[in-house]
């Protein structure tokens, strides 16, 4: 009877975790349509219905973080950014998320920052690199075989991956054409397509390298032409005036994270000059 009632609450967990996900892609999609039309605002706001349990929840604040930024609301993309480059997803989110949050930093001329951010991409990515490389080079290892189950019935999530997730291609269980593949025992198909994938990545981290030295590049620029006191005063990143008797106040860190602060958080600054140059 145990066994039987065990069985039962996995089915049933795996079942309301298909039927949840059904319900994110739908809103996710529509989130999209509205950020390709313009529709910024709609788009932010269908993306903040995405729940933190969901396992679209990181692509949700990034791409609302895209949004904000398109709306030149860069405190608000600067909180978001915060929460997904955060140490607890560093396995599971992509070069693009921090190219992204690199070049917010440079929009306020937040110089430090930016030169931090740059540090941050390259230990970060290059580990993944490696592993990415070792995955297209190398036969696929065992344990993505005993994935192959999970996979195949929608039940593997990024939680359940943890920090295995750096080997492998981002959410390469969610790949249409990799699952149908699993589905029709079809190893030799399946096997294939996780090393496109895992070459795709491998591309996507090199362009947005190429990225990240182009606002290097833009940084060096702005420092050089800028006056004295224009670089004194943003050399770092300069917080507006808050007022204590109303909000409470806790230092941020990227050693020590709360888990029930992260999607939440917000961020004042004082912006600069737009800034002109390549786009990226």
């Amino acid at each position: 009877m145990v066994k039987l009632t065990s069985l039962f609450i996995i089915i049933a967990i795996g079942a309301s975790s298909l039927i949840a996900n059904a319900a994110d892609i739908d809103v996710m999609e529509q989130a999209r349509q509205n950020f390709a039309k313009g529709n910024f605002d709609k788009a932010i706001e269908l993306y903040s219905t995405i729940p933190a349990s969901s396992d679209f929840w990181l692509d949700a604040i990034e791409e609302r973080a895209w949004s904000n930024t398109r709306l030149s609301q860069y405190e608000k993309a600067l909180a978001d950014l915060h929460s997904v480059t955060s140490t607890v997803w560093s396995s599971q989110v992509g070069p693009e998320t921090y190219m992204l949050s690199t070049f917010v930093s440079l929009k306020i001329c937040a110089f430090k920052d930016v030169v931090k951010k740059m540090d941050i991409f390259k230990k970060r990515m290059l580990p993944r690199v490696d592993a990415l490389e070792t995955l297209v080079l190398q036969p696929v290892p065992k344990e993505f075989w005993e994935m192959s189950e999970a996979i195949k019935r929608g039940q593997l999530t990024m939680a359940a991956l943890g920090q295995n997730a750096q080997k492998y291609p981002r959410y390469f269980y969610r790949d249409r054409e990799l699952v149908n593949a699993l589905k029709a025992n079809a190893n030799a198909k399946a096997t294939a397509r996780l090393k496109k994938l895992a070459s795709q990545d491998l591309k996507e981290i090199e362009t947005n390298l190429k990225k990240m030295k182009i606002i290097e590049v833009e940084m060096i620029q702005k420092v050089l032409l800028a006056d004295k006191d224009q670089k004194n005063s943003k050399d770092e990143l300069n917080f507006s005036k808050i007022d204590r008797d109303k909000t409470m106040v806790f230092p941020v860190t990227d050693e020590e994270v709360w888990i029930d602060e992260v999607g939440h958080f917000q961020v004042k600054t004082d912006l600069c000059q737009s800034l002109t140059g390549k786009k990226l």
